[in-house]
């Protein structure tokens, strides 16, 4: 007996020295702490796949360090929590870098060919000059999407979809009608933003190729994994290549040059770097997710906590009823909506949308260290590790929020007499665009469309879920690539007009605008 414990605590202190000799991540002391796990070399990676992004929260919680390493077998993660750290490594876009990784995304989720990949990994980081198929195509993503014509006539065609949408849900005369929320909002806004996009030859019009590409969407995480994606991820791969072949045939035929500002600068440029036509379409799908895989939970979610708070609802409503113009016509009523003065003058709705937000987003910044580095003048940062900043540790943190973190104040966000929070918000601290050089260029318009969305609703419409109660799905099964929390499951409404609202005749509009609303700090100026 007492050779057998002799025996295993032998074989514990040989595994020990085994694990550091050759095994351990080294760890200079000049870098963020260490935070130990209790199970060697697997501990943090079984926390995460456990956890999730609750796992960087849980950690916060019981560290309460501004930055730390996790080391992950034989790498390591540099964790930062810190708002003002966070500013710090933005400053310093070329060695704590996006578009390596961004890359790396790319070329596994598209399948892109080797060919494509070399053109994207030309001058990749910029370390020649500001040029390269990364920079190029960064620079006319961001043109399109800021505040201008080409944003406003893409908001303008996704306003009229939606309205269209609205329109058919009480068309026959119907008193009421039964809709699943998240299969809804998917839906509409999957038809509404690809059409303001590609145009009238919208890929997405194809029921199957709509269909394909949420089928691509959920298997994300096999894909990237990357071990014989062909086996392990065959549906999702199938249902990519179906996608990918729908928007060949759309550039071979010509067809982007009936959509938007943004496809049209995404293809020359790709043709300006000889990408070739199969792989801009490739390319493509990955854009794609981009556009939607946000957008659709997150007016979900809006619709969710307005609908289920009776006070915010109500606020929200008169505030919005404030901007509406009435006519009356020969047939009826005309009531007219500008959604652009829906944004500069409701500042309870924007601010609830703010709050959504923050309870609902979870993304995380990610960036890889180009070279040895102090961050601030403290952190050493090696070469080759990984920097990530959890949006979801900012967006919980009561020191950022106050005690009522947690609660859903849809007043938060407010300023001067609508104010309730006695916690006067960071706008650093909202992180669900991202920041720095890697702030998200769609977030205008997925904020429109957003807004847009729910104001429609909120103004004609009133929902009832059929079970008397707003209970609030799960989200564990979350794609790897969102930044909004996905619901695990649905939630039946019961869609009824609103007294009165039934026979009058809705215009929603959007007036030419340059104007900039601030969701991200970079773009306040208060």
């Amino acid at each position: 007996m007492k050779e057998a414990i002799w025996i295993s605590l032998a074989i514990i202190a040989a595994s020990s020295w085994l694990f550091n000799r050759f095994l351990a991540v080294k760890q200079d002391p000049q870098e963020p702490p260490l935070v130990p796990s209790k199970v060697p070399l697997f501990g943090h990676l079984i926390g995460l796949v456990m956890r999730k992004n609750d796992y960087y929260v849980d950690l916060r919680r019981k560290h309460s360090l501004p930055i730390y390493t996790l080391p992950m077998l034989a790498s390591k993660l540099y964790v930062v929590n810190s708002i003002d750290l966070i500013s710090s490594v933005q400053r310093l876009p070329k060695i704590l870098a996006f578009p390596p990784i961004e890359a790396k995304f790319a070329m596994t989720i598209c399948a892109s060919s080797k060919a494509g990949n070399e053109i994207i990994a030309n001058n990749l980081n910029g370390e020649e000059g500001d040029w390269g198929y990364s920079h190029d195509a960064y620079k006319s993503m961001h043109s399109a999407l800021a505040p201008g014509p080409g944003l406003d006539g893409m908001n303008r065609i996704m306003i009229q979809n939606i309205a269209h949408s609205l329109n058919q849900l009480t068309a026959q005369g119907d008193q009421s009608l039964n809709i699943r929320l998240a299969e809804w909002s998917r839906h509409e806004i999957t038809m509404a933003t690809t059409s303001s996009v590609y145009g009238r030859c919208n890929p997405f019009k194809d029921p199957n190729v709509e269909n394909a590409f949420w089928e691509f969407e959920k298997g994300l995480v096999m894909i990237l994994i990357n071990r014989l994606p062909s086996l392990t991820a065959r549906k999702a791969c199938r249902a990519r290549d179906m996608v990918g072949d729908a928007f060949r045939h759309y550039f071979e035929a010509k067809h982007h040059e009936y959509g938007s500002t943004l496809v049209q600068n995404r293809y020359n440029t790709s043709m300006q770097n000889k990408v070739s036509v199969g792989d801009i379409a490739r390319f493509e799908v990955g854009n794609t997710l981009a556009v939607l895989v946000n957008t659709a939970p997150a007016v979900f979610w809006m619709l969710f906590y307005l609908y289920s708070n009776p006070l915010a609802l109500q606020e929200c409503r008169d505030e919005v009823e404030s901007v509406v113009s009435d006519t009356n016509e020969t047939n009826g009523m005309r009531r007219t909506v500008n959604i652009t003065s829906v944004k500069q003058n409701c500042p309870i709705l924007t601010s609830a949308f703010q709050e959504v937000l923050r309870q609902r987003t979870l993304g995380t910044q990610v960036r890889q260290v180009m070279q040895d580095t102090m961050l601030d003048g403290r952190y050493l940062l090696k070469k080759d590790a990984t920097v990530i900043m959890p949006s979801l540790v900012m967006h919980t943190d009561p020191a950022v929020w106050g005690p009522g973190v947690s609660e859903f104040n849809h007043k938060r966000f407010t300023k001067g007499k609508n104010a309730q929070s006695s916690h006067k918000p960071n706008p650093k601290a909202l992180r669900v665009f991202g920041g720095g050089t890697t702030l998200c260029p769609g977030r205008h318009f997925a904020t429109t469309e957003i807004l847009a969305t729910v104001v429609m609703f909120i103004l004609r419409y009133d929902l009832f879920p059929l079970d008397d109660r707003w209970t609030p799905p799960k989200t564990e099964k979350t794609n790897i690539a969102a930044v909004v929390m996905e619901p695990d499951t649905d939630i039946t409404v019961r869609v009824v007009p609103r007294e009165g609202t039934a026979d009058c005749e809705w215009d929603f509009q959007l007036a030419d605008s340059t104007m900039v609303f601030g969701v991200a700090a970079e773009d306040r100026h208060d």
